[in-house]
């Protein structure tokens, strides 16, 4: 694998273990030191184990706990049924079915079989089985060849609940079938989790999802057929045993980790707490979940709207807690925080920007590991329009997009209001996000622009991407993210999908912009900023440098602009300055599964639009020689991941150059008719369809720019 490592030695080992330390801080790492410490020596298992022999989870609870809906109103079938066109009704019809058989929409894509009745702890990709009789963090070590453990919990989350309790309002024909498909899910699962055993305890996130879960689809399922008394009970239970896991437990999200996850937690003790009024922790659950998601929701969305985690799947996720926390407020009759509120309106802004309002699709930018806790309608996993109109619902009181499938979150979180809520589209433009470190360059077409990653590092969750270029044409993300694949398969994978080398930037020596420490740890934060952003007459401008490379080469910058010219041609410029002759290697990933033409002068993409040509030139305007790989495997290069646990082989298009520093290469991306051309020193002309733009080269960004019409 490009930039692969030798095994780090010692000392390397003891730097980077001062560096995470160093950038966890001091409560973080004295957290993780005891966190450790107990893992260590069984502390957290006594402890469970202790907690599970004390007391019947479910005393003193009301079986009445089931009528207590967060959806204080539940949508009428009238206003469901017309949001659900022919082949989403038989699409949900066949949700159901599967279901019934053990066969569970995994990662909002594809199809699991865990077999029937369901086997909780059966990876449905490798056969094999985790552990179900060892205490949850053994459990979680698994066994040899048992796989990605997220392939296990999708089914914990229940999101087959949502199809179910969905199927209730808006199919009456098959209400029955689902609420008995649900309830023989719920019971076959408690009995197969007793706690604290198998992996289904082993994350406070995943006990959340499942709360979350049962408590959408319980009480419409109750509603529809009523359910047995045992059921309720032992469901009551289980929720009760998950809280206090959650509160237990929740200092490593809340210290070491401060991410999606202390949100999702929270949120978990603030729904216990609404459905068990009666527990005798559920005061105190009501009043920490509440300050967390608050405190969180300040902490964790940044002030231009942005996320922690640099990862626009974790964004929405993040999101729909919110959504779930306005509702479980609002049915207790209080007011939801002023900071969700605010946390999710900046948020409409900043992921709207991005979206492609024809298909609610965004670039897949940073981690993405296929979560979405509450499939709320119809469409698809990518289609972030539905949250976001239930966003625009709840902040704003107004519809972002025009009616459509998209509707039926908005409807799950506001009521039938939302159907009445005016339709105030937002323009799309470019935008940047200078906090974040997200820019959007759009032409005036809505089908061609492109995503700029550029912009300090704040925070430890992130892909190693600075400067990576996203870029759709004609409506298709023709150079794109290649996404996450596995978190927990083997780590070449792992690795490919995350380092610099796998995205549209330039890596220099064959070192990645920050150090990869293991799976979830990226050590020495990228330092980065935006030069430009400007618009002219058909141009946009974007330009930003980096220094992450200075870890290994004192005073090495990489500098990038981007140009946008007449909506479809890309000037995009790479330089590198510093000391020494170190390798230079530009990346570009297909986003599209067509093959790859390389003539030697360039590679033409076989796009679903037509050919989309990449050239890659030298500061004299000669071609630079390509090298084209797609899908191989030792070492992974050429890969497209867009769902969790699946990936498709695409062209991966490099350019290298090699000399004394500062190096200069030209990458020209758009329809094989448009020309770019060196007409003088640092001098170059654009052409596209008969409209010219000139411009001059000054550190690498472009100036001077005239446009004008040929004759």
């Amino acid at each position: 694998m490009t930039g692969d490592r030798p095994a780090p030695t010692a000392s390397l080992r003891a730097r980077l273990l001062a560096r995470e330390l160093r950038e966890l801080g001091w409560q973080g790492s004295a957290y993780r030191v005891r966190f450790e410490l107990g893992q260590r020596l069984g502390l957290d298992r006594y402890r469970d184990d202790r907690h599970a022999r004390r007391r019947d989870p479910a005393a003193g609870i009301d079986a009445g706990w089931v009528s207590r809906s967060p959806f204080a109103i539940p949508p009428a079938s009238e206003s469901l049924a017309p949001l659900l066109d022919g082949a989403s009704s038989a699409a949900l019809r066949a949700q159901v079915s599967a279901a019934g058989t053990g066969r569970v929409l995994a990662f909002g894509r594809w199809v699991a079989d865990h077999g029937s009745p369901v086997d909780w702890h059966l990876d449905p990709d490798s056969g094999a089985r985790w552990p179900a009789d060892l205490h949850a963090a053994r459990a979680q070590r698994g066994a040899a060849g048992t796989g990605d453990i997220k392939l296990v919990w999708e089914v914990g989350r229940f999101p087959q609940a949502y199809a179910l309790g969905r199927a209730t309002r808006i199919a009456p024909s098959l209400a029955g079938d689902a609420a008995r498909i649900l309830g023989d899910h719920l019971t076959g699962f408690i009995a197969a989790n007793p706690y604290p055993l198998g992996v289904h305890w082993a994350s406070g996130q995943e006990i959340a999802f499942r709360i979350m879960a049962w408590a959408f689809a319980l009480p419409l399922a109750h509603a529809t057929t009523g359910l047995d008394m045992g059921l309720r009970r032992a469901a009551a239970g289980a929720i009760a045993q998950g809280a206090e896991h959650i509160e237990r437990h929740i200092g490593y999200a809340r210290h070491a980790v401060y991410n999606n996850h202390l949100l999702s937690e929270a949120l978990g003790l603030r729904l216990a707490a609404q459905l068990l009024p009666d527990h005798p922790h559920a005061a105190r659950w009501r009043q920490d979940g509440h300050q967390l998601l608050a405190e969180q929701a300040e902490r964790q969305f940044y002030p231009d709207g942005g996320y922690i985690q640099q990862s626009h799947n974790y964004h929405r996720l993040a999101c729909q807690v919110l959504l779930w926390a306005c509702a479980v407020a609002r049915a207790a009759g209080e007011t939801p925080d002023a900071a969700w509120i605010g946390a999710l309106d900046r948020s409409l802004d900043f992921l709207g920007a991005a979206i492609h309002p024809d298909d609610g699709r965004l670039p897949n930018y940073g981690a993405n590991d296929g979560g979405l806790p509450s499939p709320l309608s119809s469409c698809a996993f990518s289609d972030f329009r539905p949250t976001l109109q239930a966003m625009a619902v709840v902040t704003r009181g107004e519809r972002r997009f025009p009616p459509g499938p998209w509707d039926e979150e908005a409807l799950w979180f506001a009521g039938s209001a939302a159907i009445d809520a005016p339709y105030r589209p937002a323009p799309l433009a470019s935008r940047s996000f200078a906090h974040s470190g997200h820019h959007l360059l759009r032409g005036r077409d809505r089908g061609h622009f492109g995503a700029f990653r550029c912009g300090t590092v704040r925070d430890r969750f992130s892909q190693i991407d600075m400067l990576h270029l996203d870029v759709w044409w004609r409506g298709h993300n023709v150079l794109a993210d290649g996404g996450s694949y596995l978190y927990n398969g083997p780590p070449a994978w792992n690795e490919h999908f995350v380092r610099t080398a796998s995205h549209n930037t330039v890596q220099v020596g064959g070192w990645d912009q920050m150090v990869h420490a293991r799976r979830f740890k990226c050590l020495y934060w990228t330092p980065a900023q935006l030069l430009t952003f400007e618009r002219g007459d058909g141009w946009i401008l974007a330009a930003g440098e980096h220094r992450g490379f200075e870890r290994e080469l004192d005073g090495c910058v990489h500098r990038r602009s981007v140009l946008l010219f007449d909506d479809e041609l890309w000037f995009v410029v790479d330089r590198v300055v510093g000391p020494g002759d170190p390798p230079i290697r530009l990346h570009w990933l297909a986003g599209c599964p067509g093959a790859a033409a390389a003539d030697g002068r360039s590679a033409t993409l076989d796009t679903p639009a037509g050919p989309y040509r990449i050239a890659v030139l030298d500061p004299g305007g000669e071609p630079r020689a390509l090298d084209v790989v797609s899908g191989r495997d030792d070492p992974p290069r050429g890969w497209l991941s867009r769902h969790y646990a699946r990936k498709r082989p695409v062209p991966s298009i490099v350019a290298r150059t090699e000399g004394a520093l500062p190096r200069t290469l030209i990458s020209v991306l758009g329809p094989p008719d448009a020309t770019v051309a060196a007409v003088g020193e640092d001098h170059w002309l654009l052409e596209n369809e008969g409209r010219r733009l000139r411009l001059r080269l000054r550190d690498a960004i472009p100036s001077g720019i005239s446009r004008e019409e040929r004759r």
